[in-house]
């Protein structure tokens, strides 16, 4: 067996405890409500996360070793008559195909795939961020919650199906479908990608067949939600850069797709920079001390152009609408969370019979003057937004000492509470056995509140001239029924394919593969899924469009370290 350094087993080890200390505690949490981390309990939770991780984390790597390193390899067999002819003719057949031809077939195959979901949910899945993006269509007044970029978007295509028709349900109609047709290129584009970068039939026909069946892709594709536009950039950008990565001289459309990617990345989501920036960050570290400075130094500089391409980009949105700049509540749906947790154990309010009251009362003024009303009192350890929606950002702001000083100080007396503030909203993306994430917007009063949101807010979409108009009412039927109802939970084993939780732990995975073969070139866009899952932790909750982009570009990552393993790839360029 190949020899594996011991930094690599490390790295498997780390991953196998941050694997089981999340699971356990995680666990603890579902079933309890609340973990009181006591030195007993502290100690035997790291001592088995340790033990058991390291361990485990261990094993995987020798497996993975030894699977491949195995020294039969496919090529070496010799060719059998029979189905093995069968398969050199599809081969010899498929060779003939010009990447052009397969691109066209695959997006023709993706559209038909998807065109069912589209006509029963006719003009669209309207749930999500609408009523709040067509209220500011309608009165012109922009802010910048929600991306200009796609509300203006929005706003063309409702415009656009007023003037053709008279009718802005025609417009949103058209919208759904030019989104539907963006994603499936995307994904018609990775697969001639994969094909260009020596994936063979099994692994393209595989890919093939996610991209049309997996249910997700049904709903989303035609939600009429910025993350999914959004989705079709991240998924351009990983490929695109692993391109750069794989081809050389970098390959053209590669160059070219990178920066454009990277400008609707940050246009269509305002955490597509930030994701970003963790990615421009392992570039710069890459040109300073790589061994390739000079090729380093020009991929970052193509970076950095489409990074500031970007950012000017939203500054131009700004100055053509005169948008007001969003309020910054989002990005501080983690204090917000951890602040009210503790509120509720320890500020004396009286919710809980294990509140000890032991809050100062200066801790409790600031609190109070950041979560107006008693918010805390509607803390939800899973979304920030019932308390969120009460926060006063004016304090943050403008008594910036006052509050950091506080906070610093409440976690250091209460870094339990913290901690189990940031597992519980982040149970869904951390812990593959939660089921939270599918009943976080859930309620008895209405439908359409599930992992996959289909609700309409009929009143203020109706008034707007928005309305459902069903082309398949048995098909829409079925589909509400299945969203609504979380069915996905009941299918063996597959079900873990369409939670949340478990594509954490395959990226980990994919890494840790990665550098036990030393495949050094398609680490590089695995950072930008970093940045992107940083982001998420900070979130206000685990959302199906939130992980959304994550899930669509697992299947094209996964085909390129295959062949990667098997040419055995060492040098980076």
């Amino acid at each position: 067996m190949r020899f594996v350094k011991k930094n690599i087993y490390i790295l498997f080890a780390a991953i196998g405890f941050l694997f089981l200390f999340c699971f356990l505690t995680e666990a603890d949490l579902a079933k309890n409500g609340n973990i009181i981390w006591t030195l007993p309990y502290t100690v035997k939770t790291l001592a088995l996360s340790i033990i058991g991780g390291t361990l485990g984390g261990i094993a995987i790597c020798l497996t993975i070793c030894r699977l491949t390193n195995h020294p039969c390899a496919p090529s070496a067999q010799p060719l059998r008559k029979g189905s093995n002819a069968a398969i050199t003719g599809m081969r010899l057949f498929f060779n003939k195909v010009t990447q052009p031809q397969l691109f066209i077939s695959s997006l023709i195959l993706i559209i038909l795939a998807w065109l069912p979901s589209y006509l029963a949910f006719y003009p669209g899945i309207c749930a999500y961020d609408t009523p709040t993006q067509t209220a500011q269509i309608l009165s012109g007044e922009f802010i910048d919650h929600h991306p200009i970029a796609h509300t203006l978007l929005l706003k063309g295509t409702m415009q656009l199906g007023e003037t053709l028709t008279g009718n802005v349900n025609t417009g949103i109609g058209i919208y759904t479908f030019l989104q539907l047709l963006f994603l499936g290129a995307v994904f018609a584009w990775g697969v001639t990608f994969l094909r260009k970068h020596s994936i063979g039939i099994a692994g393209l026909i595989i890919v093939q067949a996610i991209c049309m069946f997996y249910p997700f892709h049904w709903y989303m594709s035609i939600s009429m939600t910025k993350d999914i536009i959004f989705t079709g950039f991240f998924l351009l950008q990983l490929m695109s850069l692993a391109g750069i990565m794989l081809s050389p001289g970098c390959g053209r459309l590669s160059v070219l797709l990178f920066p454009a990617s990277t400008v609707g990345m940050i246009a269509f989501r305002s955490n597509g920079q930030y994701a970003f920036m963790v990615l421009l960050l392992f570039i710069a570290l890459a040109a300073i001390f790589g061994k390739e400075h000079k090729k380093w130094g020009k991929l970052f500089l193509l970076a950095l152009s489409g990074f500031l391409a970007g950012i000017l980009l939203l500054q131009l949105l700004f100055r053509v609408t005169g948008a007001e700049p969003a309020d910054k509540r989002e990005m501080l749906s983690m204090p917000i969370q951890q602040l009210a947790r503790v509120t509720v154990y320890h500020g004396g309010i009286g919710v809980l019979p294990e509140d000890d009251n032991t809050l100062t009362e200066s801790e409790k003024a600031l609190i109070n003057d950041f979560l107006l009303d008693e918010a805390y009192r509607e803390y939800d350890p899973h979304i920030s937004d019932p308390v969120k929606r009460h926060t006063n950002t004016y304090v943050v702001r403008y008594r910036s000492k006052e509050f950091i000083l506080t906070y610093l100080n409440l976690l250091a007396r209460y870094p339990g509470d913290f901690l189990n503030a940031a597992l519980e909203i982040n149970a869904g993306y951390l812990y593959p056995g939660d089921v939270s994430h599918a009943f976080i917007n859930a309620t008895e009063s209405q439908s359409g509140l599930g992992y996959v949101q289909t609700r309409w807010e009929e009143g203020t979409l109706n008034s707007r001239g928005i309305y459902k108009d069903s082309k398949w009412e048995h098909l829409h039927a079925k589909m509400e029924r299945w969203a609504d109802e979380n069915a996905y939970l009941r299918l063996p084993l597959i079900k873990y394919l369409f939670m949340p939780g478990i594509w954490l732990w395959l990226y980990l995975f994919l890494f840790g593969c990665l550098a036990i073969r030393h495949a050094g070139k398609l680490c590089l866009p695995l950072a930008l899924v970093l940045g992107y899952y940083a982001t998420l932790f900070l979130g206000p909750t685990v959302q199906l469009r939130y992980i959304y982009p994550v899930m669509a570009a697992y299947p094209f990552l996964l085909p390129l370290y295959i062949n990667a393993s098997r040419n055995r790839t060492e040098q980076i360029f």
